[in-house]
């Protein structure tokens, strides 16, 4: 386990997890919104149906990983380092958190 003053920069690295988690959902999000609006022949949904759209897309990628950043966060705080790079792994993100 890591001394109490590698907390902060565990603390970052799950910070620069999370944001690529968050870009990655960001960019599932508006390309699933993209699509949707296509198909329902989105030249013709009035303004207010694009938005209710595009807040449901967003709520959605909100609540799926309001959780697991949470968890990210504890377990980058108690020490597992590990945790950070797996999360890095599981969302596709080709880069790790340097140390």
């Amino acid at each position: 386990m890591s001394a109490p003053d590698d907390v902060p920069e565990r603390c970052a690295d799950a910070d620069r997890a999370i944001e690529a988690i968050r870009t990655r959902g960001e960019d599932v999000r508006a390309e699933q919104v993209d699509r949707a609006l296509s198909e329902l022949d989105g030249d013709d949904l009035c303004d207010a149906q694009r938005e209710a759209v595009e807040r449901l897309s967003e709520r959605l990628v909100e609540r799926l990983l309001a959780v697991p950043e949470r968890r990210l966060r504890r377990l980058a705080a108690g020490g597992d380092d590990a945790a950070v790079e797996r999360s890095l792994a599981l969302f596709g993100s080709d880069g790790g958190c340097e140390h």
